[in-house]
């Protein structure tokens, strides 16, 4: 009777999956996602026994699986590792997923070590939780059977949701980039938790200047940038502007503030109320097309500062690029990202701490983060643009410090030491 309700269910998951442009427009993100789990819970049930009784059998090395090429955070968290792994000559291949997934997938950058198979005797999902079951429903168990899999898993809330605790199942241990999120996952976690931070390396093959951007090539810019996909009521965008705004005239041209935004048609709405804050202020840019990562480096490297008042970050990954490109960061001082930033290094912002007002996705209203104070965020933007020699210690030393602790060749070794630990006491040694 299991194996007929699990045919069915897989038809009906397949089926949906066909249907999902139609949904999107139907079914708010919650409803969506509960489906989603329901069905794949049902079609897919997770085979637990003999996963490792081989594992000496395989090529010793690194299968790499996620969104490889997906324009997104959680694409991006996958090449960072293959450039990690790269660093230090851990072999490796990359199983470039897609699932339904139906972000921009035209980053190309790791093409080359794509492979059509696993290969090698070790597996890291770059696959956050909740889509760890979409990797089995896709795969069965073959991909992880006489394998040693690692889920690099983001979060941003202290506490991990009960229900993706289904996904630990499907791993031998997780790999989390701060200690925010390896506190999160750990208090639920029955395999081990270790953190593996992303390594930054920010590279710029065509060069752009502010023009290629539609913005003034005088004036003093800040930036904030997101991707409506991550909720922007966790990125907190309008903290930003009213940030600046309280520091600046509107008519001001000597300074203006950019806001990029990725994914902007699916989210007009959040744009709507952008623009209502926004309101007659001429020196804020709203920059809403899509850039290749390219692009996107560039328009970094020609800001003069980076803002982030967010609510809670999984990591903060354009923080600390903008620190690679020695340009001072503006951010709240609260979860992941206070890994690398300190007040010698960066503008922490103080914030409250406050329960979230409802739902947003997978954030219940139930947890709490941070409020950003807009005053201190302001102040901060007012002394960056007045004054020189702050403005060069602080971008000089967060320059100097993502440099030294999060090159490729930093995080790699890492990565290394963690895998020479596995092989050596977890198996007695991988082929």
């Amino acid at each position: 009777m299991t194996g007929i309700k699990s045919f069915l269910y897989k038809r009906l998951y397949k089926f949906a999956v066909k249907l999902k442009p139609i949904a999107v427009r139907l079914f708010p993100f919650e409803t969506r996602q509960r489906i989603k789990q329901s069905l794949l819970k049902t079609a897919f049930p997770i085979e637990k026994e003999g996963r490792l009784s081989s594992i000496q059998d395989r090529l010793s090395g690194v299968n790499l699986v996620g969104y490889s090429r997906a324009e997104m955070g959680i694409g991006e968290s996958c090449r960072i590792a293959a450039k990690s792994m790269d660093a230090v000559h851990i072999p490796f291949g990359i199983i470039n997923f897609i699932g339904t997934n139906s972000a921009s997938m035209n980053d190309n950058t790791w093409v080359n070590k794509e492979i059509s198979e696993p290969r090698y005797n070790l597996n890291i999902f770059h696959i956050n939780a909740e889509q760890m079951i979409e990797i089995y429903a896709h795969y069965g168990n073959s991909i992880f059977k006489d394998r040693y899999n690692i889920g690099f898993w983001h979060w941003e809330l202290p506490d991990f949701p009960d229900e993706w605790k289904e996904s630990f199942n499907l791993v031998d241990e997780i790999w989390a980039p701060s200690t925010f999120v390896v506190d999160s996952i750990a208090q639920k976690s029955p395999v081990p938790v270790v953190k593996i931070p992303h390594s930054i390396e920010v590279n710029i093959t065509e060069k752009r200047d502010r023009g290629y951007f539609n913005l003034p090539e005088e004036a003093f810019l800040f930036l904030t940038m997101y991707d409506l996909k991550s909720f922007q009521a966790r990125k907190n965008p309008q903290a930003s502007i009213k940030a600046f705004q309280r520091a600046f005239d509107p008519e001001d041209t000597s300074v203006g503030l950019v806001i990029k935004v990725n994914s902007a048609k699916q989210g007009l709405k959040e744009l709507d109320e952008l623009y209502q804050i926004i309101g007659g202020y001429t020196n804020i840019y709203l920059v809403d097309r899509t850039l290749s990562r390219n692009d996107t480096n560039a328009l970094i490297s020609v800001i003069d500062s980076y803002v982030s008042l967010h609510r809670s970050e999984g990591f903060g990954l354009g923080l600390a690029e903008a620190m690679y490109l020695g340009k001072p960061v503006i951010g709240t001082n609260w979860s992941s990202n206070i890994d690398f930033m300190d007040f010698n290094n960066s503008c922490l912002v103080d914030y409250t701490l406050v329960q979230l007002d409802e739902d947003h996705g997978p954030y219940k209203s139930y947890q709490y983060w941070a409020d950003p104070n807009v005053e201190h965020a302001s102040m901060y933007m007012r002394t960056l643009y007045d004054d020189n020699n702050f403005y060069k210690r602080i971008s000089s030393n967060g320059e100097e410090h993502i440099k030294k602790y999060y090159s490729p060749q930093a995080v790699g070794e890492i990565i290394n030491r963690r895998l020479e630990y596995i092989s050596m006491w977890k198996f007695g040694g991988l082929k």
